[in-house]
């Protein structure tokens, strides 16, 4: 007798397993330095309507596709597209994807858990500078031992997780982990705030300088609402397929893209309130998390505890995100090739931990192997960022829109949703002259999928390959 799949215990937690995945290092490291080098407010605003656009459409479509074939994200395709080859090979795409991203991944995970330890021991005690903080910081990337063991011992704990399923792991942990991730998170905004100078950091974020938003602001915000909300790597799509087909996916979708959001600003809160408090440059790019914030901690009153509680935090947002790209790859694994979840886990990881090695050794031995000027870390995450991550959403879109279409999309939809797709949202604004199906929230969402989305993401592809 064949094994049933598993599905969720519950909706609230696939909306904390699938936050979990969102919430990453894209939140609470990439998107405060984005944030800090594009004009803060003004970027955050275009940001905003980004996730409306892109985010949430997309994301309610990788639900779609997920929960209505009940497989992994090339099963998925396959059996939606009735075994067409090209959506196969988009499918694998999907496999490919989560492979890359989560072998290179894994390494800036590892700083995470490695700062975490460095804060535990005091080590920030000595960053007087953001130079010494900045050379102390090289000096580890570059050693090859201290790299490679918090790469190892990161996958060990995302395979610990997935290892045990998805109630039993990965259910049972984002359980745990979100809330006490919102828990520090909202204390560490609380102390910052409390902060003497910290009203510069708050009018950095929420007063927006128009004059900073050009054509380059908008596309960087259109393609990190994109990468923050973990689309186009098959992990919504393979969350999705353990969801019970009486969930209502809209409001499962809102929820996530809303504690997605709240998490990324509330960590702008947090940093930039310290930063500014303690006269620091905002716009430091990626060295902001590991040079500028260590010595902000050292500056600050209760820096130990506080550098303790963001290190930490970043470790649960790394690991919440790892576990479901990891996710995809067993998936696939255990439902086309029924093999042991055990065995593909331990398997996966493995092959994953090998192939990030040359990305963990790039900031030390490999560092002078350049390929079109690019070390091996750079390349991974240039091809994953702006190729895999935006062809992927591209398709997506297409295959929603103009493959499976208006009839079966909404019927998908529906399932558990109904009353909601019919809401005329702009009923309090027009009246009632304009017919409440033709602005119902189901077709707006799905004009968004078949003609804006494809627009908007295929000019962020564009310019991630400098075509424009």
């Amino acid at each position: 007798m064949e094994k049933q799949r598993e599905n969720w215990g519950s909706k609230f937690g696939f909306i904390l397993a699938a936050a979990g995945s969102a919430v990453g290092l894209g939140n609470i490291w990439k998107f405060p330095y984005i944030a800090g080098e594009n004009g803060g407010a003004a970027f955050i605003l275009v940001y905003l309507i980004s996730i409306l656009m892109i985010g949430i459409p997309i994301f309610i479509s990788e639900l779609i596709i997920g929960r209505k074939s009940q497989l992994n994200v090339v099963g998925a395709y396959k059996k939606l597209s009735n075994n067409s080859p090209f959506w196969s090979i988009v499918g694998y795409m999907g496999i490919f994807t989560a492979f890359v991203i989560l072998s290179y991944y894994n390494i800036v995970a590892g700083w995470s858990l490695g700062y975490f330890f460095e804060a535990i021991k005091g080590t920030f005690n000595e960053f007087t500078t953001v130079e010494l903080a900045s050379n102390y910081f090289s000096n580890q990337t570059s050693n090859t031992f201290w790299i490679i063991s918090w790469q190892f011992l990161f996958i060990a704990l995302s395979v610990y997780v997935v290892f045990s399923g998805v109630r039993k792991g990965i259910e049972k942990y984002s359980k745990l982990l979100m809330p006490i991730l919102l828990v520090i998170l909202i204390s560490l905004a609380v102390w910052g705030i409390s902060l003497k100078g910290s009203s510069a950091g708050l009018t950095f974020l929420f007063k927006p300088d128009w004059g900073s938003i050009n054509g380059r602001v908008i596309l960087i915000a259109l393609g990190h609402a994109f990468f923050t909300l973990s689309l186009g790597m098959g992990a919504i799509i393979t969350y999705g397929s353990y969801f019970r087909k009486d969930e209502n996916i809209l409001t499962s979708a809102l929820w996530v893209v809303f504690l997605d959001t709240f998490i990324a600003i509330v960590a702008g809160i947090a940093i930039f309130t310290s930063v500014f408090s303690m006269g620091f440059n905002p716009a430091e790019g990626p060295g902001l998390i590991f040079n500028v914030l260590p010595t902000v901690f050292n500056k600050m009153p209760g820096g130990n505890i506080f550098g303790t509680l963001f290190f930490l935090l970043l470790f649960i947002a790394a690991l919440t995100s790892a576990i479901s790209l990891l996710e995809v790859i067993t998936s696939y694994f255990v439902d086309q090739k029924k093999h042991s979840r055990h065995w593909v886990v331990l398997v996966a990881a493995f092959v994953t931990f090998l192939v990030g090695i040359p990305s963990a050794m790039s900031f030390g031995l490999l560092k002078d192997f350049q390929f079109f000027q690019k070390n091996f870390f750079d390349i991974m995450d240039f091809l994953s960022a702006n190729i895999l991550l935006p062809g992927g959403g591209l398709l997506i879109a297409i295959f929603i829109g103009w493959k499976f279409g208006y009839r079966k999309s909404m019927g998908a939809l529906e399932s558990g949703s109904e009353g909601w797709l019919q809401a005329n949202i702009f009923f309090a604004i027009v009246g009632k002259k304009v017919p409440a199906k033709k602005l119902s929230i189901g077709n707006i969402w799905f004009v968004f999928v078949k003609y804006v989305a494809p627009i908007l993401i295929a000019l962020v592809f564009l310019k991630s390959i400098g075509v424009i």
